[in-house]
């Protein structure tokens, strides 16, 4: 074997021992004592491990503060060791803690715990979201009323719609620092939309047919359809939307169609 071949294969597993890995395996094939070789991955693990829960408490501020910092390091830890991050930067890590929430028996007596961190990694990608030029109203004022019901709209990149049987907004508002976490209701269910709008990140309750409509919107759903209830007027919220820049665009009907 090369000795470039040599290395690429210490150096995996290297970083396969820092990230729960065979220490052992590793630390017998380093200079020097074996023992001070472990305590030294020991050292790279813990630092590895120390940034990993940091980047998830950085995304689930309040699922932290209601959880303790005892329960909220475990999960995080075992998160890591059942889905490790598939990306190197870190923030991006965290999607799945709040699938591995409603799995997590110590969550058991929390069930609105997993919707709570729902909404915080919404609240984080809308955050970072790639932004989008708004929606040219004259080029749609200028689209002929027969074409309207088949008209797309496309959503700025920022939009999140998050769909809870829990006052996850509530939960919310009360565990932000200035707040003693006591929730001004304690009912459901929220239907929240979250967008960015002059850098930050804003939330709103939608009632359950304006979110019924945005979520239309959002799969591309011709207008008419998304609409959906007969008789419903659905012209307040789209003009919602378009207010607060949510519309980045649409599209007309198929030609010929």
């Amino acid at each position: 074997m090369t000795g470039t071949g040599a290395l690429a294969r210490l150096q995996a597993a290297f970083a396969s021992a820092v990230t729960g890995g065979d220490e052992a395996a590793v630390a017998a094939q380093l200079a020097g004592d074996p023992a001070l070789a472990r305590r030294r991955l020991a050292i790279y693990r813990e630092a590895i491990g120390a940034n990993r829960r940091g980047a998830l408490r950085s995304a689930y501020p309040v699922v932290a503060r209601l959880v303790g910092e005892a329960f909220f390091d475990e999960a995080a830890r075992r998160l890591a060791d059942s889905a490790p991050p598939a990306c190197a930067d870190l923030n991006r890590y965290g999607d799945g803690f709040p699938a591995f929430l409603t799995t997590y028996p110590h969550a058991g007596q929390m069930p609105w715990l997993a919707d709570v961190a729902r909404l915080e990694w919404a609240w984080h990608e809308a955050l970072s979201a790639a932004d989008a030029p708004g929606i040219d109203f004259a080029a749609l004022a200028a689209v002929p009323a027969e074409e309207e019901p088949a008209l797309r709209f496309s959503l700025h990149p920022s939009v999140r719609l998050v769909s809870s049987a829990w006052p996850v907004l509530a939960i919310w508002e009360a565990n932000q620092p200035e707040r003693d976490g006591a929730p001004d209701r304690d009912e459901g269910a929220d239907d929240v939309l979250l967008w960015r709008e002059d850098g930050r990140v804003r939330m709103a309750l939608l009632d359950p047919l304006d979110a019924a409509f945005v979520a239309a919107i959002g799969r591309g759903i011709p207008l008419e359809e998304a609409a959906g209830s007969e008789g419903w007027n659905f012209a307040p919220m789209l003009a919602r939307l378009a207010e607060h820049g949510l519309l980045a665009g649409f599209a007309g009907p198929p030609s010929g169609g």
